[in-house]
């Protein structure tokens, strides 16, 4: 996949999705998949991320959408000189022009150009006059309401992960780089990868999850701790600790995605050591009965494709 940072190209015959695509949940989805239906090259067009909180930070959010076989992923910086285009220059300038677009697939609620002037129906009308066809989808309804960042982030937030990760399509992950720790779990017999998420991302309650997680080009079960370690003196970071049950090796300074299943118990504060190794030892023990079960490996399975 081709990632694009500015709006220095020029090229033919495009499929382009627009829009935030924070999360790239199920209705997301639906855009990219119409999109697809003719061949063209689909160009996903988003946007920089801002200090806002996110479901998932950039490089998180290109590994998906280089997962679900977007050709090209265009994020582009908010600035001044983008925000004040008016509709018709972004219809002209940038899908015309830039992207040479022959169709482009917006949300109902699409909304663009200066102050926000532009809606799906001027969009079309702007279609016919530059020469693509526009596709605008409806909202996706599910459980009850719509699938939305925002009603996702609210989950996430209460540690729902289970319907949080029905909605997102694929479940809530964190990507990152294997860092070296303080070596506890080594001492304990249950050596640990540490991640540090992103300070801008959407993060689930504090505690312990039971986890898939990707390592050398292999999935593997496991279970993990989020949050500062109140057992370990001193002020830690906010971190993921992950225990991968049957891996054997060395991952510091490797690439290690985590997949966040379900969620066990809040992170808590033990008086010893012993007594955190046992509670370790109960959470393996659950989390081994939760990714037993038979949905998980066609999951896992997913993850491999």
């Amino acid at each position: 996949m081709e990632v694009i940072h500015n709006l220095e190209f020029q090229w033919n015959q495009t499929a382009v999705c627009i829009g935030k695509f924070d999360g790239i949940h199920r209705g997301h989805r639906l855009l990219l998949q119409e999109a697809k239906k003719e061949g063209l090259t689909t160009v996903m067009f988003t946007f920089s991320a801002g200090e806002g909180s996110v479901l998932y930070a950039p490089h998180e959010k290109r590994k998906l959408a280089e997962k679900l076989g977007i050709d090209r992923l265009v994020e582009v910086p908010l600035d001044d000189r983008f925000c004040e285009q008016t509709p018709e220059e972004f219809a002209r300038d940038i899908l015309q022009k830039r992207c040479g677009a022959a169709k482009v697939v917006v949300g109902s609620d699409f909304r663009f150009g200066k102050n926000r002037a532009g809606d799906a129906a001027m969009l079309t009308e702007l279609g016919h006059q530059y020469g693509f066809q526009v596709v605008v989808l409806d909202k996706l309804e599910w459980d009850g309401g719509i699938v939305s960042s925002t009603r996702i982030r609210t989950l996430i937030g209460m540690g729902e992960m289970q319907e949080a990760n029905r909605l997102l399509g694929t479940p809530y992950f964190i990507s990152g780089t294997v860092k070296q720790g303080n070596q506890l779990g080594r001492k304990m017999q249950t050596p640990t990868a540490n991640l540090s998420p992103d300070t801008h991302k959407v993060l689930p309650p504090y505690g312990v999850y039971a986890v898939l997680a990707e390592g050398d080009g292999k999935i593997y079960e496991g279970v993990s701790n989020l949050g500062v370690k109140p057992t370990i003196p001193g002020e830690n970071p906010v971190g993921l600790e992950v225990w991968l049950f049957d891996y054997v090796g060395n991952l510091y300074g490797k690439e290690l995605t985590v997949w966040l299943l379900d969620y066990l118990r809040p992170e808590k504060k033990f008086d010893s050591l012993t007594a955190l190794q046992t509670q370790i030892q109960n959470d393996t023990t659950r989390a081994r009965e939760i990714l037993a079960q038979p949905d998980i490996e066609s999951l896992r399975q997913s993850f491999l494709h």
